[in-house]
């Protein structure tokens, strides 16, 4: 359970690090090569402009991801405390346990 809500740290930032990357990259050669973009006059008289799109993509996933990340944190957080206080009462029930032993070989001691 530990690793579930830890491996997010350092893979969540770099998904998000290299998928922007790749869509900055991407803009640049979109710009320049037109490819994906539609252009006035056509049948539909609708306009798209790939580069600007992955303009908007590059701006929603950072903002997203940042997101993404604070939610993560939080659910991290909660699961990591219910992990602390199980982890605790689990000592507890064992020490107890531990203890009622100790008694019962003490009253077998005594009956002896």
């Amino acid at each position: 359970m530990w690793l579930r809500y830890n491996v997010w740290i350092p893979l969540y930032p770099l998904g998000i690090l290299c998928e922007a990357y790749l869509v900055y990259q991407c803009i640049g050669l979109v710009s320049e090569s037109g490819r994906l973009t539609v252009t006035l006059p056509n049948r539909l008289n609708v306009a798209f402009d790939f580069s600007t799109f992955l303009r908007m993509h590059l701006t929603a996933a950072l903002i997203g991801g940042m997101t993404l990340m604070k939610h993560m944190g939080s659910q991290r957080t909660k699961a990591l405390k219910k992990l602390a206080k199980l982890k605790q009462m689990e000592d507890i029930y064992h020490k107890e346990k531990d203890l009622i032993n100790i008694r019962k070989k003490k009253e077998s001691k005594k009956a002896k």
